[in-house]
């Protein structure tokens, strides 16, 4: 490659690194995923293994058993309270869903009898429009959407069972990376890859793990305080509404202001003071949280723009689905790291 220029040579390897990123989240990622969720696992409860052996004499594996059990039963009991609060609430809202859906017709109904007046047109034609483009919308709803949710919900309970055996595998992993851990880095070490593997995966724990970290507790922080403002107003779905909200402000740009400001305007209208009250200080609160909260726990680490991160995640959507809302940030981030790398090395 001697006789390539040295722009040249920095766009083929931007072109590479693209087509290796790509190809190992489509198709070796899903492969490997177990195992490098066991290995995070086994990275948290290894201190309390290695205590567990050093003052009690228990052998590392038993140890790991021990604190696994610990953290699946926290864990789960975490998620069957979480999970039954959403059920109940979820369940509460179909059933209510006739009188919600009877509510919003008799609003734009009157919404757009005043429309009618101000434009001077004969009662009723806002509504009528109004209402053929919904029933349009129903009918695409009946005839495409839920025959294509009915598949899907075949198919997830077809891999059920593919789940459950996930998870097993899992589960065994995290005990055997507890026992051998450190033969492993040291195997690592004695590679003749380690010290470009090791210079690769020491800048993306400073920056994709980072980044994961942050936007998940961010968005833990902000789902909390949507429900728990929710609540106080009397919203009867406040854990469903309070997480749809917190995953809806991680979207740069977008946020919460969004959602809150249209509700705001509407409590203020209906006289409601207490709960436009309660939803301003929560947007508030939301945005100093993301403004402080984020740059300190990145300290610096990550630095992307925020148009080069909605890039990302809106092609990591495109790509990979849901699971792109995270692979496509971190995607940028591998990129710039292996890019950094080659600079430095040449």
């Amino acid at each position: 490659m001697e006789y390539l220029t040295k722009r040249q040579k920095k766009i083929l390897c931007w072109i590479i690194s693209v087509a290796a990123v790509y190809l190992g989240f489509r198709y070796l990622l899903p492969l490997f995923i177990p195992f490098i969720f066991a290995y995070f696992i086994a990275w948290i409860l290894r201190p309390f293994a290695a205590i567990l052996h050093r003052y009690l004499h228990i052998p590392l594996m038993v140890g790991g058993a021990v604190g696994l059990l610990i953290l699946l039963v926290g864990a789960g009991s975490g998620i069957y309270f979480l999970g039954q609060m959403f059920i109940n609430q979820l369940s509460e809202f179909f059933k209510n869903f006739p009188i919600y859906q009877e509510y919003l017709q008799t609003q734009v109904e009157g919404i757009c009898c005043g429309c009618d007046r101000f434009f001077r047109l004969p009662e009723g034609t806002i509504f009528e429009t109004f209402s053929a483009g919904m029933e349009s919308v129903g009918i695409q709803i009946r005839e495409k959407f839920l025959p294509a949710m009915t598949r899907r919900t075949l198919k997830f309970a077809a891999g059920i069972a593919v789940a459950v055996g996930t998870i097993i595998i899992t589960l065994t992993s995290v005990l055997l990376w507890i026992k051998d851990m450190e033969e492993y880095k040291k195997g690592l070490k004695r590679s003749e890859f380690y010290p470009e593997v090791h210079r690769i995966t020491k800048q993306l724990s400073e920056t994709g793990i980072a980044y994961l970290k942050t936007q998940l507790i961010i968005m833990g922080i902000i789902a909390a305080l949507c429900s728990i403002a929710l609540f106080l107003i009397g919203n009867p779905y406040a854990l469903i509404f309070g997480i749809a909200m917190a995953l809806f402000d991680a979207f740069p740009v977008l946020g919460l202001g969004l959602i809150l400001g249209p509700w705001i305007l509407i409590e203020l209208l209906t006289k409601d003071f207490f709960s436009a009250a309660v939803l301003g200080t929560l947007f508030v609160v939301c945005q100093l949280i993301r403004e402080f909260l984020e740059p300190k726990l990145l300290g610096g680490k990550l630095g992307i723009p925020p148009i080069y991160s909605m890039i990302a995640m809106y092609l990591g959507v495109q790509l990979f689905g849901i699971w792109g809302f995270f692979l496509g940030p971190l995607g940028f981030v591998i990129l710039r790291t292996i890019n950094r790398t080659s600079e430095e090395k040449s």
